[in-house]
């Protein structure tokens, strides 16, 4: 299973990619940046994405989770601000910061599972 995972922390994603290992994700498309998560969806699409909300530079993944929603790619938000405060899509699902390796794998499931995931599929 092919997951893109944006996040600008680097000690926080070299962690994460050893749990998304460990869950059995094979291909991991990690992005420090936007433009380095935009490469990689003009690669090909991913099964799901991970996203980290609040990015360097006052920057956000809100943009780019909703070009995957539209393709089709269940997305998870991760964010260390209360999930009340992030834009409602019923697509997409929502963790807040720390993740643990259970929460992590639940949301990702979740988010795959879910109905509206699909809404976006040509």
């Amino acid at each position: 299973m092919r997951i893109l995972y944006l996040e600008d922390e680097a000690i926080i994603a070299m962690e994460t990619v050893e749990v998304l290992k460990d869950m059995g994700f094979t291909a991991i498309n990690m992005a420090y940046s936007l433009p380095m998560a935009e490469k990689f969806m003009a690669e090909g699409k991913p099964d799901i994405a991970l996203l980290d909300v609040n990015l360097s530079h006052g920057r956000t993944s809100f943009e780019l989770g909703q070009k995957l929603l539209a393709k089709g790619v269940p997305v998870v938000f991760a964010t260390g601000y209360a999930s009340a405060s992030l834009p409602a899509d019923p697509r997409a699902m929502v963790i807040e910061k720390p993740v643990t390796p259970a929460m992590l794998e639940r949301a990702l499931e979740e988010a795959a599972t879910r109905d509206g995931a699909e809404a976006g599929q040509a």
